[in-house]
């Protein structure tokens, strides 16, 4: 039976303890759904403290703008297809999901801090960490399609989690191709605030 490598434990720990028990907690309502938002935040701090931490660098995290108007330019077009199809539904049928009464804030730290995080740990760390650990670049991107999908289903609304494995294995194929954290936390926060303006999710 071959071991584990030290760095194919320690992305076992990593998932296991950062991506799945946070999500997990909020299921099974040890930690209040309320507090979605702070977890968020405290998970990112950790994760950004690892990067640190190991020294990773912000290339390989896709901090790169010598790609960025080629990426932009390649995710645009699904972004805006994405976009309209929302609105339409918006427009003929209403609300899905009723977010009327999210305040205006909440905006800017969607724009600000959660959107920009939420890339940074499902795309930029997550691509690099499993890329350590040597699997091809079709597991890497299920991988993380999967469980940016399971961490919406604290939302425990079953499309909400297709829409975001969907979205999440077109991210992760674009992130594959480029390793730019800009032009996919760009569509990301644009599409999110959309969805959640029109109450698609």
């Amino acid at each position: 039976m071959k071991l584990l490598s030290s760095s194919q434990i320690t992305t076992s720990v990593v998932i296991s303890f950062l991506y799945i028990l946070p999500v997990v907690l909020i299921l099974t309502k040890v930690i209040s759904f309320s507090d979605r938002f702070l977890v968020l935040t405290i998970t990112g701090a950790l994760i950004i403290g690892l990067a640190m931490l190991n020294e990773i660098a912000p290339a390989d995290l896709g901090f790169n703008h010598q790609n960025l108007l080629p990426a932009i330019k390649d995710i645009l077009p699904v972004t805006i297809i994405s976009s309209v199809l929302m609105i339409v539904f918006y427009l003929n049928h209403g609300m899905r999901i009723d977010n009327t009464g999210i305040p205006w804030y909440f905006y800017v730290f969607y724009i600000s801090l959660s959107s920009p995080l939420q890339e940074f740990l499902y795309r930029s760390y997550l691509f690099n960490r499993l890329a350590q650990i040597q699997l091809n670049q079709g597991s890497i991107i299920i991988i993380t399609a999967i469980l940016y999908s399971f961490a919406h289903s604290i939302y425990q609304d079953l499309l909400t989690v297709l829409l975001s494995l969907i979205i999440g294995l077109y991210w992760a194929y674009h992130y594959n191709r480029f390793k730019n954290f800009y032009s996919i936390t760009l569509s990301h926060t644009i599409l999110g605030i959309i969805a959640i303006l029109t109450g698609s999710v």
